[in-house]
């Protein structure tokens, strides 16, 4: 009979069984590390979408808190103003109330 093969020896079919084996084996390892590397690249890339949005809140968040800050230093010393203004109005006013009180006893007096 043309092209038959020769029988083989349970040697040869062991390792021939054996080669094929470790060839699946290394096609499934090599299937999960690339798996494994592809997540952990789209873990890697979420990570710094997240760190990017961060950032940007903290910038946002400084430059308000340092607004706040002008503005809270606008109002003090606004109040500063007005209380200064008020206790000057005060003393007038009690001036006022002094220069009335002397001249009604002028007038008394007279």
């Amino acid at each position: 009979m043309g092209g038959d093969f020769p029988p083989m020896d349970w040697f040869t079919g062991i390792g021939i069984f054996g080669i094929l084996a470790g060839v699946t084996i290394s096609l499934v390892v090599l299937v999960a590390v690339g798996s494994i590397r592809r997540s952990l690249n789209e873990a890697s890339a979420r990570q710094s979408q997240q760190i990017r949005k961060l950032t940007e809140t903290v910038v946002t968040l400084s430059a308000q808190h340092q607004a706040a800050q002008t503005r809270i230093q606008q109002l003090t010393d606004a109040n500063r103003r007005l209380s200064d203004e008020l206790t000057a109005i005060g003393e007038r006013l009690s001036d006022a109330d002094a220069v009335r009180r002397a001249a009604g006893t002028a007038r008394l007096l007279h």
